[in-house]
């Protein structure tokens, strides 16, 4: 009987101090759910210990091409004697091994001991040339143990050094034999996958396209414009607001995300019309959206490969008119995704992301430390992550005991069966499976059923008192008892409202909305405010998307949130809205998937049984001379958004 437990061994440099860098290695197994191993913190991976980092001990400038070559070789041999070191009981099983994933394009570089990006043939996966790092549309030979195996043996047995260094050279090795090759079932090359995080936020888009952006903006003399409008972007959940775009300069790769996601809708009515550098973002972050899908289909992989073959167009197109060079390897590195997808699953499950919380861990380790020697002797570091792993699952099982004898309380001091249903409905999970609790309201929901929850409850009365006290300082509630009404009577003909029945409401500010993810189809949640002062920063009224007899996508700025109680005792939620109707005026610089929307002056009621989720619209200048109001719809706040509108709009990728 044989177990198979397959591991992830996680290594990246790390700055722990200014005076002190480190390897840390992660240990983390992958037979836990994607959730865990991706979430923040450390994905339950244990540190196991440190890797030396070979430090230069001159400039690299200051030396010979000869004496960069010999230097960069000798930091490959350290790694692989210390990988070799860390793998030695590995060998001995090598009939159940498995290729190991290893972290960004440096480490890779030297773990499959590869030559770096300057090498003729820079690339750890493949042997393209770098006169070819920017086809995405032609595949090269693939490496393999044998194949490299075979160029160092015949590299060692050339009769001349230069025909030796001619081989390596060819095929972009050094002269180091590598670890893995002694073991049975694993391929080094294998190993490398894509990863999002380094290759295409930090890399393609952070290091490259985001760096010429910033130069033609400066050069144009309009960087100081876009910054206010990022300062002004709509908000929305787990997308960073950035005020300081043009005045900080950002490194992580979350805020190069960020930024990618948003600077489409801001450059289109800036720079010069028909710019190229539009749709080659916007193509570059079509393959981010696909590639960073928790589940790829078939249908999904096609579109996939037509957005990469868009993009290459683009950057051909971004290169003649900003003489921009995408010859390196963070570019070619987008032909080996798909495999990757096809061959070790979609590729959140490779990314660095998650190992990049192991270096907040270790700087907080080693300032508890007496820093020296923590690791090479008494291994402190090690020992103190030990020590705070057993803390933080202590609190986990002492939160969740005191969490299940209240809600055992509440339910035992329930006095009936209508009380212990209430009880029931305030300590009921959200569909996502959250501890969220229901707000309490002084007009109970219908049921415990609802995708939706409302919160922050403003006020409470009936619509005719309610009209009088704020109909003459809010447009929202001015008519609003007839309006009502009327509405009411359309949907519910069978309640028989006349004039002198009273309708209680209760307004509030805030619904949590639960849906299925078109994504990986489990639940998700969106939370949604309609506010005229939200956090002191002005007012905040999000929007919704929400079924309509229409074709495309439908949209609506939620401007209050009702909840009405019927004299028949009916419980009805309802939203008071501003209806986006799709226009066909489209931006200076116009990209596939634009979609423009024009904000409706009159309000209107829409049941919360007809919404969706929420939606970003981001706020568009419009036509010149126009008073009407513009928005973009953003569509790219995440997957499952991302898939509704590229369906809507006429591709088939479910």
């Amino acid at each position: 009987m044989h177990c198979w437990l397959p591991l992830h061994i996680w290594l990246d440099k790390g700055l722990v101090t200014s005076h002190v860098k480190m390897f840390p290695i992660v240990l983390r197994a992958l037979w836990l759910p994607s959730e865990i191993r991706n979430a923040s913190g450390n994905g339950g991976g244990v540190i196991i210990g440190f890797m030396i980092m070979v430090e230069d001990p001159g400039h690299s400038k200051n030396r010979t091409e000869r004496q960069n070559y010999e230097f960069n070789q000798f930091k490959r041999e350290i790694y692989q004697q210390v990988m070799e070191k860390l793998f030695e009981t590995i060998w001995k099983k090598s009939w159940f091994g498995e290729p190991v994933r290893c972290g960004d394009d440096v480490e890779a570089w030297s773990f499959t001991c590869c030559r770096a990006n300057r090498a003729k043939h820079p690339c750890p996966r493949c042997l393209v040339s770098h006169e070819m790092l920017d086809c995405l549309h032609q595949f090269f030979p693939l490496r393999s143990s044998e194949a490299m195996r075979n160029v160092v043996e015949r590299a060692r047995c050339a009769p001349t050094a230069a025909q030796r260094d001619k081989l390596l050279m060819d095929h972009g090795l050094h002269d180091v034999p590598h670890f893995m090759w002694n073991i049975r079932f694993s391929d080094p090359y294998l190993s490398f996958i894509y990863d999002l995080l380094h290759f295409l936020e930090a890399g393609k888009w952070g290091h490259h396209l985001w760096s010429l952006t910033l130069d033609l903006l400066e050069k144009l003399g309009l960087l100081a414009e876009v910054t206010k409008r990022m300062a002004k972007f709509s908000r929305w959940r787990n997308l960073k607001h950035i005020n300081d775009l043009a005045t900080k300069d950002f490194t992580d790769g979350q805020t190069h995300l960020d930024i990618l996601k948003c600077i489409v809708y801001i450059l289109c009515e800036i720079l010069p019309p028909k710019s190229t550098l539009i749709p080659c973002i916007r193509a570059l972050l079509k393959c981010r959206m696909l590639l960073g899908l928790r589940v790829m289909t078939t249908s999904r992989q096609l579109v996939v490969q037509q957005c990469i073959e868009d993009y290459e167009k683009w950057c051909k197109r971004v290169s003649e008119d900003y003489d921009k060079n995408f010859k390196f390897p963070k570019q070619h590195y987008l032909i080996h995704a798909l495999d990757d997808v096809r061959l070790k699953g979609v590729l959140r499950n490779g990314t660095t992301r998650t190992g990049e919380g192991i270096h907040q861990e270790v700087k907080q380790h080693y300032g508890q430390t007496n820093k020296r020697n923590t690791e090479a002797q008494n291994k402190q570091i090690s020992i103190r992550d030990e020590d705070q792993e057993v803390v933080a699952r202590t609190h986990l099982l002492i939160d969740d005991f005191f969490r299940r004898a209240s809600q055992t309380a509440e339910l035992s001091d329930a006095s009936s069966d209508t009380d212990a249903t209430n009880q029931k409905a305030d300590v009921a999970q959200f569909k996502q499976g959250s501890a969220r609790r229901v707000p309490k309201s002084r007009i109970p929901p219908a049921n415990g059923e609802n995708q939706w929850i409302f919160g922050s409850p403003l006020q409470y009365g009936d619509s005719r008192s309610y009209e009088d006290l704020h109909g003459g300082n809010n447009p929202i509630y001015r008519a609003l008892d007839p309006r009502l009404r009327e509405f009411l009577h359309s949907q519910f003909p069978d309640e028989y409202l006349t004039y002198e029945d009273t309708i209680m409401i209760e307004i509030f500010q805030c619904v949590y909305i639960a849906y299925q993810s078109k994504d990986d189809w489990t639940n998700a949640e969106d939370i949604l405010r309609c506010k005229s002062n939200w956090y002191n920063s002005g007012p905040r009224y999000d929007c919704v998307l929400f079924n309509s007899d229409q074709p495309g996508v439908a949209c609506a700025r939620l401007r209050s949130l009702v909840r009405c109680q019927l004299p028949s005792g009916r419980v009805v939620d309802l939203a008071v809205v501003q209806n986006m109707k799709p226009n066909k005026w489209r931006p200076k610089t116009s990209w596939d998937g634009c979609v423009v929307f024009e904000e409706e002056v009159d309000l209107t009621f829409l049941l919360m049984d007809f919404v969706i989720r929420g939606a970003l619209l981001a706020h568009a200048q419009g036509p010149s001379n126009s008073r009407r109001n513009f928005h973009y719809l953003v569509d790219v706040v995440d997957g499952d958004m991302f898939l509704r509108v590229l369906n809507a709009i006429g591709h088939v990728c479910n």
